[in-house]
């Protein structure tokens, strides 16, 4: 059977590629781990590019190429699942490809063996179909595992809301009842979870109004008594690990800024403190003022993160501690509070101590300037996460 030129060129392609294997897969893993630093990896997504790579052949050998596109697609959109699951971003979803066609590219230029305009062709569109349908998997799986996320966040504050609720219902009908005194441990019971109460429906306000209403309303008031209503209310959080809670909040220092944004970044950081300190552990609440900014940190004592986690931590959904029963969804909330108040946010890390989260932000809100090119739009200054 006589083959025509482009044919000719096709089967050496192949050849090439089969023949060279093991050096370009080598190539292409060493380009694909330079790329994921010190993110965490799996048998799984180590069998991604390679797997990539013999149904490219496959392709390139196929007189019905049907067949072969639809492995590429569903072995890409495995590689896709994976990747998110292991917290990559969805740029290292295109650019594990990308390390994939160099690899390949540079190899061919190594050995002088030019690579046709036909066969590159034929290479993009299986690395494009590899690539849309591993960037399709990360985004759908992302939306599905954000709204089941909200969901759980959902359920979590209508728990809360209702074990308050029921406490201070039973409180208030012992006291109307005249079963005891209006002083006593019933009404502080009472107290408490009517201020549980409104904690948790203010951070939940914040939340919808990042969401729907980004306008900010700037009021005067004492951090330190912002801090002592949000340690109020954790306290039989914290009560029940036998966490020492300690407040180092200067009582002078006045802030003028949105006071429930950044209620809500206290709060979940507090939150967030006591559920992944060790039990008996220690939460200390600081404030320093730094010229016109303010500074909070929150430390815990949860043992330290590894750097994987600590690059991705203010990421939605990633839980940092040991305790992987989270949702995930606070320290997104803490990001998105303080980027509103024009603030940054930071985490220091100590192996085998704790962590430390700190906010820096302006004493005086002043509301960022309209965008003139594009009617409503507001410029806010980029958070920065660093590690100190």
């Amino acid at each position: 059977m006589l083959f025509t030129m482009q044919e000719e060129r096709k089967e050496m392609f192949h050849q090439f590629l089969e023949s060279h294997r093991i050096e370009i897969l080598a190539l292409a893993e060493a380009k694909s781990v330079s790329l994921a630093g010190s993110l965490a990896t799996s048998d799984e997504l180590k069998r991604g590019l390679p797997v990539f790579y013999e149904h490219l052949i496959t392709y390139l050998k196929a007189i019905d190429h049907g067949t072969a596109q639809s492995e590429i697609t569903f072995a890409a959109a495995k590689h896709g699942r994976e990747l998110l699951r292991l917290h990559y971003s969805l740029s290292h979803v295109v650019h594990a490809y990308g390390a994939m066609c160099q690899a390949i590219t540079e190899f061919a230029q190594r050995r002088n063996a030019p690579i046709s305009a036909g066969n590159f062709n034929d290479l993009n569109m299986c690395l494009d179909l590899a690539i849309a349908a591993a960037v399709s998997e990360f985004q759908f799986r992302s939306v599905q595992a954000s709204e089941a996320k909200e969901v759980q966040h959902l359920g979590a504050l209508v728990h809360e809301l209702r074990n308050a609720l029921t406490s201070a219902t039973v409180a208030q009908d012992m006291i109307a009842k005249g079963l005891v005194g209006n002083g006593g441990s019933t009404a502080r019971v009472l107290s408490h979870n009517l201020a549980l109460m409104r904690n948790l429906i203010d951070r939940s306000l914040s939340e919808v109004r990042m969401r729907a209403d980004p306008e900010l309303h700037p009021e005067n008031f004492f951090v330190s008594e912002l801090v002592e209503q949000i340690l109020f209310t954790a306290q039989s959080e914290a009560t029940k690990k036998s966490i020492l809670m300690t407040n180092r909040v200067r009582g002078e220092i006045s802030i003028e800024t949105d006071r429930q944004l950044l209620l809500s970044a206290l709060a979940n950081l507090i939150q967030n403190a006591i559920k992944y300190s060790k039990e008996h552990g220690h939460v200390f609440i600081s404030s320093q003022t730094s010229g016109n900014n303010l500074i909070i940190e929150v430390e815990d004592e949860c043992g330290g993160m590894n750097d994987a986690i600590l690059q991705n931590v203010l990421k939605p959904f990633v839980s940092g501690g040991f305790d992987q029963s989270g949702m995930g969804l606070g320290l997104t909330i803490v990001q998105r509070s303080v980027s509103l108040l024009r603030g940054t946010v930071s985490v220091s890390n100590s192996p085998g101590i704790g962590c430390a989260f700190r906010i820096e932000l302006p004493r005086i809100f002043t509301p960022p300037v309209a965008n003139k090119a594009v009617a409503g739009d507001v410029s806010i200054q980029p958070l920065k996460l660093s590690k100190i």
